[in-house]
């Protein structure tokens, strides 16, 4: 039985349409005791959110084929049960000023892909206010 941790209990939801993205960040984050789902499209990953109500959901931006991460972002927000999930976006863009309007409007931050084990853990502790 492995040791507890203090991440012991927080849920994350990773919406990517890159199997290798989830994957990744289940490993790196398992690790840390924290417990990670994934979802391969928007549709899915709001379904998830609404099972499973998640601590923090990591949402890429671009989902194709289906509804984009500034969408599915929209739609959670609408939903008073789910509206004050922390979301951080992941993006491969390189338009920053885009890029922070949207997490202006919609979201808590943004992660540059690709990003470090270390980028990733310091973004979710931001997040939540408390070290990962």
């Amino acid at each position: 039985m492995a040791a507890e941790t203090e991440n012991d209990g927080i849920r994350l939801l990773v919406i990517d349409d890159d199997p290798g993205i989830r994957g990744g960040i289940r490993i790196a984050l398992q690790q840390e005791g924290i417990e990670v789902s994934g979802a391969a499209s928007g549709e899915e990953g709001i379904e998830l959110a609404r099972s499973m109500r998640p601590d923090l959901i990591i949402l890429d931006v671009e989902m194709p084929p289906g509804i984009g991460g500034p969408e599915v972002c929209r739609r959670i927000r609408s939903e008073e049960a789910l509206e004050d999930i922390p979301i951080i976006f992941l993006t491969a863009k390189v338009d920053l000023d885009a890029m922070e309007e949207t997490v202006e409007e919609e979201a808590q931050g943004y992660l540059l892909k690709p990003f470090s084990e270390g980028d990733l853990l310091d973004k979710i502790g931001t997040v939540l206010g408390r070290e990962v």
